[in-house]
């Protein structure tokens, strides 16, 4: 019986018992130094009394170390400074606790002792003198532990090389396409290094980038090719705005919006704008919108456009929200891809692009941000006009030069409404209350011309040309696969395996394809 309870007594004993690791980094601390060299640990749990924990530093990094087995309980301690001077006591200096800080094991008492409890498990303490004096609680993060770290062992957050430098911040290719790494090509539109740009109206993973992955899809066009509007794609607003409680549309705007207004002419859509009374107003247009018929969360919306130029036309090209899921405008949002004022004196030919939401707006919000193109364009030319919407942000750009980009911030839905679906609108509107010029009356009719409209989305690309089995390399396999795929005279038309880019798939595709093979 009595053996029995011993063998307790010892198990318990040895669960009880926990390492507590002591890692104190004394790198901008005075210690140690000539007077007192060598670094310990004294504390409660033998009374103060003895030499207590001697720490080593191994690596020579000012970091020193050492561990105590201890059992379950509460203990206070401090760093102490020993040597010659002291006849090597280990009490020489002392480094406790600063005063009124979260490292005052117990606040209560006099004393400014560091501290911990052990609940039957190990526990590290660790500090670094000097700089974590605010904040020093026992399991703080005092240096990098990562082995792949630039600052393996050293103060702070691990740091890590960027993409293509070594921690020196050496660049470590030739060609990086930025220009920022020793390189001196760059990417065009489509991503492509040292690339033609877009040469096929978008980009074509298959044809522009081999071997990509994530890449611009065509998702949705209208090349108004159509003798008439197709409305399946597209749906007439009609009237002044009043309808909506928006009279004016919510800006004063003079015209009345009809369908006639809105023809196609030699594979263009015309919205014509015309001084003509006609329902209380003194002028009339068109607005088309793709809601319910084309509404899209993130991706490239582009448009190419010849705009009109007399004072009081405001052409726009924009989204609004399909649903207004955090309320009425502004709160749901609206991205203006492109907006255009006939006015000498308001950026006259210079296109602009801006986005409002609850925190900016001109509604007592903050003035909405809106990026110029800082340069006249020719209203007698087609221009193109773009955005590009992700999830965390959305870039304008005009005949594809950028012009700016609306970040989201951690502000939540009053900065960034822009999570869910929204459609496209093409109007042409006329005057408004913000509009600092008069109405060039003399000039109508005015029209808006719109040769395309087109949404892409990020997808698949085709990965390595020629690739037919998708098994990353070229072979004979391939062409045989692509031999089969001919003579089985399958209908479905693979992008990916039309090699010669001719929107045909046959015995050229497998001449191009020998020719990959043997170089």
């Amino acid at each position: 019986m009595l053996k029995k309870i011993l063998l307790n007594i010892i198990f318990l004993s040895i669960s009880f018992t926990a390492t507590v690791s002591f890692y104190i980094d004394l790198s901008n601390s005075d210690l140690p130094n000539n007077e007192f060299p060598s670094i310990a640990i004294n504390g409660s749990w033998n009374d103060w009394s003895g030499f207590g924990v001697n720490l080593l530093d191994q690596n020579n990094d000012q970091i020193f170390e050492g561990s105590i087995e201890l059992g379950n309980g509460s203990y206070e301690y401090v760093i102490a400074g020993s040597g010659e001077n002291d006849n090597w006591s280990g009490w020489g200096q002392i480094i406790y606790a600063p005063q009124g800080s979260s490292c005052d094991f117990n606040p209560a008492d006099s004393y400014f002792n560091y501290g911990f409890t052990i609940q039957d498990n190990n526990i590290e303490q660790r500090y670094c003198a000097g700089i974590c004096d605010s904040d020093c609680d026992g399991g703080i993060q005092l240096s990098c532990e990562d082995e792949s770290a630039c600052n393996f062992l050293e103060l702070g957050n691990c740091l890590y090389p960027a993409e293509n430098y070594n921690c020196f911040g050496d660049c470590l290719i030739n060609i990086d396409c930025s220009g920022d790494c020793g390189g001196s090509l760059e990417l065009d539109e489509c991503g492509v290094c040292g690339g033609e740009g877009i040469t096929y109206g978008y980009c074509d993973c298959n044809l522009t980038n081999p071997g990509c992955t994530d890449t611009w899809q065509l998702v949705w066009s209208d090349e108004f090719n159509q003798e008439e509007i197709d409305e399946s794609k597209w749906s007439f607003q009609i009237g002044t705005g009043s309808q909506y409680g928006l009279w004016g549309w919510g800006n004063g705007e003079s015209q009345y919006y009809k369908s006639e207004n809105a023809t196609i002419d030699d594979g263009k859509l015309i919205i014509e704008a015309k001084q003509e009374a006609y329902s209380g107003s003194n002028y009339t247009s068109a607005r088309l919108r793709t809601k319910d018929k084309g509404d899209w969360l993130y991706g490239k919306i582009s448009a190419r456009m010849k705009l009109p130029s007399a004072g009081g036309t405001w052409p726009a090209f924009w989204m609004m929200p399909t649903n207004s899921v955090y309320g009425g405008w502004p709160n749901s949002g609206e991205i203006d891809i492109m907006e255009h004022y006939g006015c000498n004196n308001m950026n006259s030919g210079d296109p602009f692009s801006t986005v409002h939401s609850s925190m900016y707006n001109w509604n007592g919000g903050i003035q909405p941000p809106s990026y110029y193109l800082n340069q006249d364009i020719d209203t007698n030319e087609f221009h193109d006009y773009e955005m590009e919407w992700s999830e965390d942000e959305i870039k304008f750009y005009t005949d594809g030069v950028y012009m700016g980009t609306y970040f989201r911030t951690n502000s939540g839905w009053q900065q960034w409404p822009f999570d869910e679906q929204f459609h496209i609108i093409l109007n042409l509107a006329i005057g408004s209350s913000y509009m600092a010029c008069e109405t060039q009356d003399n000039l109508f009719p005015q029209k808006l011309e719109v040769d395309y409209v087109r949404v892409f989305q990020l997808g698949q690309g085709c990965g390595l040309v020629g690739d037919v089995n998708q098994d990353s390399s070229i072979n004979v396999t391939d062409v045989v696969l692509l031999i089969s795929f001919i003579l089985s005279q399958d209908s479905n038309f693979d992008t990916c395996n039309d090699l010669n880019n001719d929107n045909q798939i046959n015995i050229s595709d497998i001449v191009s394809l020998v020719n990959m093979i043997i170089g």
